[in-house]
């Protein structure tokens, strides 16, 4: 069976007006994929489905947490999630993509999947800076193992952006051989 078959809402059957739907997304939603940058998940939709003549207007409150990947420390932690999310989906004579939140379908059609556009939703509300959250310094919860060797690495570097560092004696002394 398709784990993602639930997503596929059947609209012919519903009356006009309003209609409720719960989902609860876990690592299988976010399996399905390929791309998924989320590694594990405990999220709740909340999705209405107002019904009307001539399309249907889909709200989704997308609330939880998400696994991510920490930037700074490659460790792992959760994300808060929440966004608030509005599709249209009107009816015409075939299936395109008006614009991000506008769907043309087919006035043939019987259900809708909403999957992609939770999975969408989802992901356009992940910070694009992936840190631990929390602490007086978001890198009180980064690896300290991993901080400390970052630490060592750094490479200072003087105004103009130059480093400063022992790194550039080495390129001198081999600028000095070439010389000679």
């Amino acid at each position: 069976m398709d784990p993602l078959s639930i997503y596929n809402i059947s609209f012919t059957g519903l009356s006009l007006g309003r209609h409720l739907y719960h989902f609860d997304i876990d690592d299988t939603f976010f399996e399905c994929f390929e791309k998924a940058e989320v590694r594990e998940a405990s999220v709740n939709v909340e999705m209405s489905l107002e019904k009307t003549n001539t399309m249907l207007v889909l709200d989704f409150d997308i609330s939880g947490s998400v696994k991510l990947v920490c930037d700074r420390c490659s460790e792992e932690y959760w994300q808060e999630l929440k966004s608030s999310d509005r599709l249209f989906v009107k009816f015409g004579d075939s299936h395109y993509e008006q614009n991000e939140n506008v769907i043309i379908i087919s006035q043939n059609e019987t259900h809708f999947d909403v999957s992609q556009y939770i999975y969408e939703f989802a992901h356009l509300n992940l910070p694009v800076k992936r840190l631990h959250p929390g602490g007086k310094s978001k890198k009180d919860n980064c690896d300290p193992v991993v901080l400390k060797k970052l630490k060592e690495l750094l490479v200072e570097t003087d105004s103009s952006g130059n480093p400063k560092s022992s790194a550039t004696d080495h390129w001198e002394a081999l600028r000095k051989l070439k010389n000679n």
